[in-house]
C-alpha cells in the first residue's frame, strides 16, 4: 500500500475515533472558559434567606435544634453535619444545601446547590476528575490529536501546500505571540 493512501485511512479512522472526545472537550473548554465571569459552569447556585425559630440565650444548639431547622425549613435531604461558625452562628450542611442560621434572630440563609445537566458530566470528564483509567483514556486521546495533526500535516500537497504551512505556522505562533505579551 502506498504511503499517502495508509496516511489518508489512519487520519480518517482515528479522525472518526476523536469526534465524540473532541465534542465533549470543546463543549467543556468553551464552558471553563468563562467560569472567571461569575459563572459555574458544573453547578446552579441559588441563594436565599428565611427564617426559623431563634435558639434561647441560655442554650446551646443540639441536636434537637437542629430537627427544628430543618422541619420548619421543610428540608428533607440527608443531614451530612453542623458547625459553629461563631458563638451564635451555625452551619448546617444537608445533601446539596447548607444553612447559616443566627441563634438570636432565626435568619436563616441558604445556598442551595444542584449540578448542571450534561455540563456536569463533560467538565467532569476535560478536568480529569474520574482519574485512574480515564487518565490514560485522555492521555490516549491526546496522542491520537497528535497524530491527526501530523498526518493532516502530510495530506497538504500541491497549490495548497503553502497556505497550509503558513496557518500551520500562524497555530503556532499566536500562542508563542500571546504568551511574550503575557510575561513583557
Amino acid at each position: 500500500m502506498h504511503w499517502r493512501k495508509l496516511n489518508h485511512l489512519l487520519h480518517r479512522d482515528i479522525g472518526y475515533l476523536c469526534i465524540g472526545l473532541t465534542i465533549i472537550y470543546a463543549i467543556s473548554g468553551v464552558v471553563v472558559n468563562h467560569t472567571s465571569h461569575g459563572f459555574n459552569p458544573s453547578y446552579t447556585i441559588e441563594k436565599s434567606t428565611a427564617e426559623v425559630p431563634p435558639l434561647q440565650r441560655d442554650r446551646q444548639p443540639d441536636a434537637a435544634y437542629v430537627d427544628q431547622v430543618l422541619l420548619a425549613l421543610g428540608e428533607t435531604a440527608k443531614l451530612k453535619n453542623v458547625a459553629m461558625l461563631s458563638p451564635r452562628t451555625i452551619r448546617i450542611f444537608v445533601e446539596g444545601n447548607t444553612l447559616d442560621v443566627n441563634l438570636d434572630t432565626g435568619q436563616v440563609q441558604q445556598e442551595r446547590v444542584k449540578r448542571r445537566p450534561l455540563l456536569f458530566e463533560v467538565n467532569y470528564l476535560h478536568l480529569n476528575k474520574a482519574k485512574g483509567l480515564w487518565t490514560w483514556l485522555a492521555d490516549i486521546y491526546a496522542i491520537a490529536l497528535l497524530i491527526l495533526a501530523l498526518t493532516g500535516l502530510l495530506m497538504i500537497r500541491g497549490a495548497s501546500r503553502w497556505r497550509g504551512l503558513i496557518l500551520t505556522g500562524a497555530g503556532f505562533v499566536f500562542p508563542v505571540l500571546y504568551l511574550l505579551t503575557m510575561l513583557w
